[in-house]
């Protein structure tokens, strides 16, 4: 049986949501109350040692990480998802490691800045720090993991999510789908982070008529979502 450990529908959740469901897998959601720190207590790190989510289980493996569990969905479980032809293939993976990039950081942080007092973010920040063995991140996860991001740092933000935009917008100027003509763990993956991108920057989504209309598409093959949701910074 497979089983997915997570708490709120944050991009990373709905994009294996998503994949679990566009491979027919039934499987359990396990609930983790992130708000009561449960992510980081014992059972849940035995899983996932420095407290991720959301997390895959199939069986006796557990994965961590929401982008090798959204291959793994691809590979084991549907390969229509993922391309047989290994350039195609080559792409698929590429193109969801620079949308992370662009993307991932970004948006969680814009959205949890909005969805949050400066109160609740330093009583977070504060809560991380108690954490036993617990590892502090590195490059962009710091910004809003060790301290409040400034001014500066939220403008970046945006530029960092404009930009990621941008690439998926030429992508689909030839293209209902994007990587080799048809729907794929690219599209999925871009889905969930575009999707949480449309709550904090609407315009930036809507003044791109081919990221919105696939968007539109996407939705349409995902079925009913809850509200989006932002990770906070672990």
């Amino acid at each position: 049986m497979i089983a997915l450990h997570c708490d709120a529908p944050t991009p990373d959740t709905v994009k294996l949501i998503v994949a679990l469901r566009a491979a027919a897998l039934g499987h359990e959601q396990v609930s983790v109350d992130t708000a009561a720190y449960a992510h980081w207590e014992a059972p849940h790190r035995a899983l996932a040692p420095q407290g991720q989510l959301p997390v895959l289980v199939d069986g006796d493996l557990a994965m961590p990480e929401a982008a090798f569990a959204l291959q793994y969905i691809g590979e084991a479980y549907a390969p229509s998802l993922a391309p047989k032809d290994p350039w195609l293939w080559y792409e698929v993976q590429a193109l969801n490691q620079q949308i992370d990039g662009a993307l991932g950081p970004a948006v969680n942080l814009l959205g949890w800045t909005r969805e949050t007092s400066i109160e609740e973010r330093d009583a977070h920040r504060a809560r991380l720090a108690s954490i036993p063995h617990r590892q502090k991140p590195a490059g962009w996860h710091a910004v809003w993991a060790d301290a409040e991001a400034n001014e500066d740092q939220l403008a970046n933000a945006r530029e960092k999510v404009e930009g990621g935009l941008a690439q998926l917008e030429a992508r689909l100027a030839a293209a209902e789908w994007l990587v080799g003509g048809a729907f794929s763990l690219a599209d999925i993956n871009a889905f969930a982070l575009v999707r949480a991108v449309r709550e904090v920057m609407p315009q930036s989504v809507a003044a791109r008529p081919q990221l919105a209309a696939w968007l539109g598409r996407v939705e349409a093959l995902a079925g009913a979502l809850d509200a989006v949701a932002f990770a906070a910074p672990a």
